[in-house]
């Protein structure tokens, strides 16, 4: 019945690890949850992965958000290269679905120039059949026409198609427009569901 994987990349393919590398940086406790709450888990920040904000005047933005920690902040957008990285097991994943014949597509909210940084880096990237980055096309989820454009882009049926995500809001928003949701707690719970798809 199924055709299709479709995945979303933070947190479900790649570590979107920003307060160990904020830790890594040597900031504080109370600055790792600051910056947390003022900037990763920010409305701008959604703004970024919307591609509705300009990335470029993004530090100056949050500066604003977190008055006194200028130093930090700096460091914090000098060294973004490393707030993701890949899990071990995503690139074996992907060959492991397209072995049995899945169509393999990601669907992801990240920031524009974020995504110009690492996505090149990702190795399972080469693996995919076709993505679509949020910031690119200027839609997030769990919007449902970013789902949509998953069928006019790529030419697939969302009703043949499993979606896997961290968030419920976002499975529950593929689930309204008939894709089977799959909600992403790790890759041994992962790996036992798509089994029974």
């Amino acid at each position: 019945m199924y055709k299709n994987v479709v995945f979303d990349v933070g947190n479900v393919l790649v570590h979107f690890r920003y307060k160990e590398y904020m830790r890594d940086l040597g900031f504080s406790e109370d600055v790792v949850e600051l910056f947390s709450d003022k900037v990763v888990n920010s409305a701008h920040w959604s703004r970024l992965d919307e591609g509705v904000a300009d990335e470029d005047e993004a530090e100056e933005f949050f500066r604003g958000e977190v008055p006194g920690y200028e130093k930090e902040l700096a460091e914090f957008w000098k060294h973004l290269e490393d707030i993701a990285r890949e899990y071990d097991y995503s690139e074996k994943l992907m060959i492991d679905l397209k072995a049995k014949g899945y169509k393999v597509y990601l669907l992801s909210n990240y920031p524009d120039k974020l995504s110009d940084m690492h996505w090149s880096k990702f190795k399972f990237l080469k693996q995919m059949d076709g993505y679509i980055i949020s910031s690119k096309v200027k839609l997030i989820k769990p919007n449902p026409e970013i789902y949509k454009l998953l069928e006019s882009k790529f030419g697939i049926k969302l009703s043949e198609s499993i979606f896997v995500d961290d968030r419920q809001i976002n499975v529950d928003a593929a689930e309204k427009l008939g894709m089977k949701g799959i909600l992403f707690t790790g890759i041994d719970d992962l790996t036992k569901k798509l089994i029974f798809c």
